[in-house]
């Protein structure tokens, strides 16, 4: 464990850790504000029935650089670690499926992980609802992720219900990918990135 009680054992052999009441209810209600601000300054549903944002301000940066992420982010990538970007991920109802991939290019190697992603959910998110799925350990694999796998389930793979507040934070050489979202409402939540100076994020 760190200090800041988070389970490195696990969050090693996996490349994943759940961060449960991340936000208190006060902080969770600012940065959805500010989530849905940048939702509406964008005016964008997607494409795919996903909205995406930029959202800023004291909300936002107050998470980014909250201590238990930070001790995910340093135990992965040290303690020059650097935000790379703030988005949102907004899918709607029937949107959402991704295919398995990593963020970060090329195959891990001895150096360790290029990059950490955490999303940080702004309402509750049931496996049915939109839970991003992860295949635990693929992060020291030095496979590449199978295509076509939007619908498809793959032998080992986990889908990660969230409370609101609550952040899935992992290694950016894991297999993952958003899931159709087949509950009731958006799924709101924050994709937070963080990487080693001068790794490349995929795309």
């Amino acid at each position: 464990m760190t200090s800041a009680n988070v389970d490195t054992t696990a969050l090693d052999r996996d490349g994943y850790v759940v961060l449960d009441g991340l936000l208190d209810p006060a902080s969770l209600a600012a940065v959805h504000e500010a989530t849905l601000a940048a939702l509406r300054e964008a005016r964008d549903d997607g494409p795919t029935g996903t909205g995406h944002g930029t959202p800023t301000g004291p909300a936002i940066d107050a998470l980014t650089s909250a201590p238990r992420l930070r001790a995910v982010v340093e135990h992965l990538l040290g303690p020059d670690a650097e935000l790379a970007g703030v988005n949102v991920r907004a899918p709607n109802p029937g949107f959402g499926a991704q295919a398995l991939h990593a963020d970060f290019t090329g195959i891990p190697d001895g150096t360790g992980a290029q990059g950490v992603i955490a999303i940080v959910a702004l309402v509750d998110v049931t496996e049915e609802g939109g839970a991003t799925r992860v295949v635990p350990g693929t992060h020291t694999w030095r496979k590449l992720a199978p295509r076509d796998t939007h619908h498809v389930r793959v032998p080992g793979e986990r889908r990660i219900p969230l409370t609101a507040g609550s952040a899935l934070v992992f290694d950016g050489h894991l297999w993952h990918s958003g899931t159709r979202n087949d509950g009731p409402y958006r799924r709101d939540a924050l994709q937070i990135t963080y990487t080693r100076p001068g790794s490349r994020v995929l795309g």
